[in-house]
């Protein structure tokens, strides 16, 4: 945790320097990941699927809109008042996460935040393990020649 605390107040400190500089590069701000115990109540949440009570526990991308507005702040993301839509999430595979998905929103001031919801198997229902988010920032190419200079 000190580690990616660490890491965003460098990126946040060397931002300025970095947009001063002449590039047309990426770089993210990462917030602290949010470990997630495994549910106790695995066979409930197999049994309410079962039954049509709670359907959303099948499918990892709904389980991932459940874990992300139950253990994040997101008062003031714009998206938060939407109804949950299949579309916005995109579910991969990695050897480092295994399963996660993620879900994106892309501010009018051209930054983009994603969220990234790491998901387990049990049978045939999904449950949460982290989630987290982090911040993509767009840094201007100086030389672009429909930019006025300073």
């Amino acid at each position: 945790m000190a580690r990616s605390r660490l890491v965003f107040l460098l990126v946040a400190a060397a931002a300025p320097a970095l947009q001063a500089s002449s590039c047309n590069e990426e770089y993210d701000s990462h917030a602290r990941s949010i470990p997630l115990d495994p549910p106790s109540d695995l066979e409930a949440r197999r049994e309410a699927l079962r039954t049509g009570e709670e359907p959303w526990h099948g499918d990892p991308k709904r389980v991932a809109d459940h874990a992300l507005r139950r253990h994040l702040d997101l008062h003031a993301a714009p998206w938060i008042v939407d109804r949950y839509k299949a579309f916005d999430y995109e579910v991969k595979e990695s050897e480092k996460w295994g399963t996660y998905v993620v879900r994106g929103y892309t501010y009018p001031s051209g930054h983009v935040m994603r969220y990234r919801v790491k998901v387990r198997p049990y049978k045939e229902i999904w449950y949460p393990v982290e989630v987290s988010r982090y911040k993509i920032h767009q840094l201007p190419d100086d030389r672009d020649p429909h930019k006025h200079s300073h």
